[in-house]
């Protein structure tokens, strides 16, 4: 069995990146508009300047302090699957039903969590819920966060569950775009 797939976005990840495109721009547009009142002489412009540098510098400083947080949230996330894999155990899982949230939107992804179940070893079905991630639409629709999650088809979709063997609150799910192909020499259905 071989796997056409590829994980999915993350949407701390998304928003890290564009906070962070954002602050810097900010911050530069504020420094050079800061710097050119070394250049003048009136003192309403020198003032100005300042006030407009220095302004548009704190916003993007903002947006820079912003961008590190969701960073940090989003390696925290990172972390905690690739220590998972290491140490816990390793479930095939069925997504149930994706749930959009009001949050990001990148042109057609959008803002949601998976919701999905898998079975462990002593037979039982369990229920967990994915981090955020952005899904990814076939078609633009300015109200796709409003639908209902069962209207948003989940066969697109992939999943793995790693579960503390000692700790099943403790667990990360993985979410791939794509669906497994199988592969077989011979076909005998």
């Amino acid at each position: 069995m071989t796997q056409t797939t590829k994980t999915v976005r993350s949407t701390k990840q998304a928003i890290s990146i564009v906070n962070a495109i954002v602050g810097g721009a900010l911050f530069g547009a504020g420094a050079i508009v800061f710097a050119i009142y070394f250049f003048l002489d009136n003192a309403t412009a020198v003032l100005v300047l300042q006030i407009t540098g220095g302004s548009l510098a704190l916003s993007g400083v903002i947006e820079l302090v912003i961008a590190a947080a969701f960073r940090a949230a989003y390696r925290r996330e990172r972390l905690k699957l690739e220590q998972l894999k290491t140490t816990g155990t390793r479930f095939p899982a069925q997504i149930t039903r994706i749930i959009p949230h009001l949050g990001a939107r990148f042109g057609r992804s959008f803002s949601a969590r998976a919701e999905c179940t898998y079975e462990n070893h002593e037979r039982k079905t369990c229920l967990v819920k994915s981090q955020s991630f952005l899904y990814k639409n076939a078609f633009f629709h300015p109200f796709v966060p409003f639908m209902a999650a069962a209207d948003i088809p989940t066969d697109d979709y992939t999943a793995w569950v790693y579960v503390n063997p000692r700790n099943p609150h403790d667990y990360a799910v993985e979410l791939f775009a794509g669906s497994a192909e199988i592969r077989a020499d011979y076909d005998y259905r």
